[in-house]
């Protein structure tokens, strides 16, 4: 479980961040985290601008400036379209949308699939436990990977890519 120490000034931000609604406090007072409700998703430190929170081995947690921190990145090509991660969001910003038309039948792919509302995502780890295909991913934005996955879904939405098995046309 995660932690918060006595730098705590009571801004709120993790308050505000936490997937679960395991922090409390008064503005403005130390804050505290309700171990029941603690999902250790660090959702909560990445925003601590007192360097007051620790994580679950007790080591202090950065503040990450908002473009780099944590978002949930979909693997389109992964996705079936289950709604694992969309049931499991604590802040509803998943959603299934219509596939790019080169991935529907593909490999099990639905006719929908996740999409994620980054500008939202607090990057809590939910989805991406709850994924049994490991079609999603949270990861910092300025991670290489991230970037990869970004360009190849734009790339997918364009319809500007070739997959290495197109999906069999019917005759």
């Amino acid at each position: 479980m995660y932690t918060i120490i006595d730098n705590c000034t009571g801004c709120t931000a993790c308050e505000k961040r936490c997937p679960t609604s395991a922090i409390h406090g008064v503005k403005k007072e130390m804050f505290y985290i309700d171990a029941e409700l603690c999902i250790d998703c660090g959702a909560c430190g990445v925003v601590c601008p007192d360097d007051a929170i620790l994580d679950s081995y007790g080591r202090l947690c950065e503040q990450i400036k908002g473009a780099d921190r944590p978002k949930a990145f979909v693997e389109l090509e992964k996705c079936t379209g289950c709604v694992y991660c969309v049931n499991s969001c604590p802040f509803d910003v998943i959603t299934m949308e219509v596939a790019p038309p080169v991935l529907q039948g593909l490999g099990g792919i639905s006719e929908r699939i996740a999409v994620v509302e980054t500008k939202r995502c607090t990057g809590c780890t939910v989805c991406e436990l709850d994924c049994p295909y490991d079609a999603i991913h949270i990861w910092k934005q300025s991670d290489p990977r991230a970037k990869l996955t970004e360009q190849r879904t734009k790339e997918l939405w364009a319809g500007g890519l070739e997959l290495a098995s197109p999906p069999e046309k019917a005759a």
